[in-house]
């Protein structure tokens, strides 16, 4: 919270003479850390829970099901950040935005399974496989509701929705623990994907509803929709892209290795990824007040992005550093010996939060500029690098071949900024906040 703080240039003898708009933001960022941390908690436990049960094999089976419907599944969320923009430039069109976002939401979501469905058709997978990815697939036919989340961003009212995700969640872990001890079926633990969706989505429209709005008043834009794909498209591109890049070793593994060796590989990517939320909350979060930035000067806008820069820096060092050092010591306490590689592997993904804490604070970046076009040729460049890397390395290293192309691949991706003139000058602004992450200022 300090850091926070030191990014919106105040200190804790001040912090009791905060504005109220300032106050807004650091109560929506407390709010949603609040949700994630204890989201991660809760997450941990589960996961070392049912992992335990299930086995490296059968959870490896599980996480590559998981795996394969998720690559596809980042169309119908990387454009949030654009919804989140367009409420809080137009809060007056709050009814055209939302239903028009929902419908584009829901029909990428029905293409994306049937999509799936094809795909497997054509593949040599067991049917218990093809059955497991499809009903984890079908939990995207509940996303479109999460507009109602970035509303809620929008207006800065995080908070509105982070209890019933809270207590949604927690249900859901319950429900999964109480699997476990009815000694359930792999089946049942991918059926616990969807309704943990469904279950989301009616939060939404709860909250949503309680807050006095209706999702009947939502109407359709041809227009809208027109301007939001143009823009958009680039960026849902980027994140299947991206999400390809991040998500391809597992289905590889899959692929070319064992279900054993996926289920060690996962162990150790899900325990990194769960502290994903961190950048993502601060990137959501002043998303708005840098977008504010731009149009005020030129250098409030750029002050404010290495602020980012220093504050993400920061935060990277303060995970991986632990990871790398005790990561191996955690997941055999957490899974036992079943799971030894998974440790190993932990470790040496520490690196990897990098990537995540400055690839997201960059699309801020990307996004004010306008740059998807960039953003979709490096995240193209990436996932092809790293696919091709896996094919030659998976098949005689296995995990660690995986983890080399991603390493490989991700490097690539985050210099190509050199290359081009605008990305090249905030690629400086990202040089600069590494160089002096201790100086955050106003």
């Amino acid at each position: 919270m300090e850091l926070i703080r030191k990014l919106l240039g105040l200190t804790w003898s001040s912090f009791s003479f905060v504005p109220p708009r300032i106050q807004r933001y650091l109560q929506n960022v407390s709010w949603l850390l609040f949700e994630k941390v204890f989201t991660f908690f809760i997450a941990m436990v589960v996961s070392v829970y049912v992992a335990r049960y299930l086995q490296p094999e059968q959870f490896g089976l599980l996480s590559y099901a998981i795996s394969f419907a998720g690559i596809l599944s980042v169309i119908t969320v990387s454009t949030d950040q654009v919804i989140v923009r367009e409420l809080a430039r137009y809060p007056e069109k709050k009814n055209v935005l939302l239903g028009t976002s929902f419908t584009i939401k829901l029909a990428s979501s029905l293409l994306i399974f049937v999509v799936i469905a094809v795909i497997l058709f054509f593949m040599d997978n067991s049917r218990l496989t093809n059955s497991l990815i499809l009903i984890v697939a079908a939990a995207e036919l509940f996303k479109a509701f999460e507009v109602i989340s970035c509303y809620y961003q929008a207006q800065v009212l995080s908070r509105q929705v982070v209890k019933a995700q809270i207590f949604i969640n927690f249900m859901v872990s319950i429900v999964k623990i109480g699997l476990v001890y009815l000694e359930a079926p792999l089946m049942w633990f991918a059926l616990i994907v969807p309704i943990g969706a469904a279950a989301n989505a009616a939060g939404f429209v709860y909250i949503y509803r309680k807050g006095r709005s209706l999702i009947s008043a939502w109407k359709f834009s041809r227009a809208d929709a027109y301007l939001f794909l143009r823009e958009a498209w680039p960026l849902a591109l980027f994140g299947l892209a991206l999400n390809t890049q991040t998500r391809i070793d597992q289905v590889m593994l899959g692929k070319l290795m064992t279900a054993s060796e996926v289920g060690q590989y996962s162990v150790a990517v899900r325990l990194l990824e769960v502290l994903g939320f961190i950048p993502m909350v601060l990137s959501n979060t002043f998303t708005p007040p840098i977008a504010k930035a731009k149009a005020i000067s030129q250098n409030l806008y750029h002050e404010r992005l290495i602020n980012l820069y220093r504050l993400m820096f920061a935060s990277f060092l303060f995970f991986a550093i632990p990871i790398f050092l005790i990561g191996d010591d955690v997941v055999r306490i957490l899974y036992g010996p079943a799971y030894s590689t998974a440790g190993f592997l932990l470790s040496l993904f520490s690196v990897r939060l990098f990537f995540m804490h400055l690839g997201m604070a960059k699309s801020i970046f990307i996004l004010n500029e306008g740059l998807f076009k960039y953003s979709l040729l490096t995240a193209i460049v990436g996932a092809a690098l790293n696919i091709a890397i896996n094919m030659a390395l998976i098949p005689r290293y296995g995990s660690i071949g995986a983890f080399i192309a991603m390493l490989i691949s991700f490097t690539v991706s985050f210099f190509m900024d050199v290359f081009f003139t605008r990305m090249r000058m905030n690629l400086g602004l990202i040089m600069t906040g590494i160089t002096s992450f201790w100086k955050l200022r106003a």
